[in-house]
């Protein structure tokens, strides 16, 4: 019975290191992610803003 919880206790400690792998891993490409998001949205941010503008120079031309 001893050498059963033993060989249970070593599968599941690598399960357990497997698992935390991945999700360590899952964390670091979520975070890259996150970082490109950001930069997306204030790339879009600067376009309306330049865009916005745009506008107001037309309608203060007419």
């Amino acid at each position: 019975m001893a050498r059963f919880c033993i060989a249970q206790i070593e599968y599941l400690s690598q399960e357990l290191i497997d698992h935390m792998r991945n999700a360590h891993n899952l964390f670091g490409r979520g975070a890259s992610e996150l970082e490109r998001a950001q930069k997306t949205l204030k790339m879009l941010v600067a376009v309306q803003d330049q865009w916005m503008g745009e506008i107001d120079l037309d309608s203060e031309q007419r």
